[in-house]
């Protein structure tokens, strides 16, 4: 999804998907080493089927997206946290005015008794 949306590859770049670069490893071993210059699909320019085969060497990225990752989403958190920020702030009121009114209600049903 990440590399999909921010159309970004790797941490730093493509090369981070390689075995010499060592970031990749379960995704290299968990297909038998088969993977070992491949980046992923969705580093692609344009997905196709096996568009990373071979791409996860320096200097041979034209087809996948150069830029990495992290910098990409960290940016993306960043900008939406005063949403996030605003949205949790919300909710903390929200959820004290219910403390309120069940205290309120709780209160009235004791006198009631």
């Amino acid at each position: 999804w990440v590399q999909e949306n921010l159309e970004c590859c790797g941490i730093t770049d493509g090369y981070d998907w390689s075995r010499n670069a060592g970031a990749a490893t379960w995704w290299i071993s968990i297909t038998g080493g088969n993977h070992i210059n491949d980046t992923p699909d969705s580093c692609c320019v344009k997905i196709t089927e096996k568009c990373g085969v071979g791409m996860a060497v320096q200097g041979v990225q034209s087809t996948v997206h150069e830029d990495g990752c992290f910098t990409f989403a960290k940016n993306w958190v960043e900008d939406k946290s005063m949403i996030m920020g605003v949205c949790g702030l919300i909710f903390i009121i929200f959820e004290i005015f219910n403390i309120i009114i069940a205290c309120m209600l709780r209160s009235s049903m004791t006198s009631i008794s």
